[in-house]
C-alpha cells in the first residue's frame, strides 16, 4: 500500500476513535465478570497501533499512541454518561504496545525469511 494511503487510513481511524469515544453513553453487551469495554478499548487502539507502526519511528509511534489514548479518555469527562477511567487508558496503552511488538515481530520475521 502506498504511504499516503496508510496516512489517510491512520488519520481516518484516529477520527473514528474520537467519534466513538465522544458518543454519550453507549449500551454495550454485558458479560458476567468480564470488562467488555476494556476489550473494546484494546481492539480500537490495537488497530490504530497497527496502522501507525509502518509509518513512524519508535518514539513518534509511542508519543502518538499515548497522546490519542489520553485525549480520547480525557474528552469523555465532558460527555454525558461517559467517564474518565484509568483502566481504559491502561487498556489503550497495552494495545498500542502489543500492536507495535506484533508488527515488529512480523517485520523481523519477513526480513529473516528473505535472507
Amino acid at each position: 500500500m502506498k504511504r499516503n494511503v496508510r496516512w489517510v487510513l491512520l488519520i481516518a481511524w484516529i477520527i473514528t476513535i474520537f467519534v466513538l469515544t465522544g458518543y454519550p453513553k453507549i449500551d454495550m453487551p454485558k458479560i458476567k465478570d468480564f470488562p467488555i469495554d476494556k476489550f473494546y478499548h484494546f481492539v480500537v487502539f490495537f488497530i490504530m497501533g497497527f496502522l501507525a507502526a509502518r509509518l513512524m519511528k519508535v518514539r513518534s509511534f509511542f508519543v502518538l499512541g499515548l497522546l490519542v489514548v489520553l485525549l480520547a479518555e480525557f474528552q469523555q469527562i465532558f460527555i454525558p454518561g461517559r467517564y474518565f477511567e484509568v483502566p481504559d487508558i491502561l487498556a489503550g496503552i497495552f494495545a498500542v504496545v502489543v500492536s507495535y511488538f506484533i508488527f515488529k515481530q512480523r517485520e523481523t520475521g519477513n526480513n529473516v525469511s528473505e535472507a
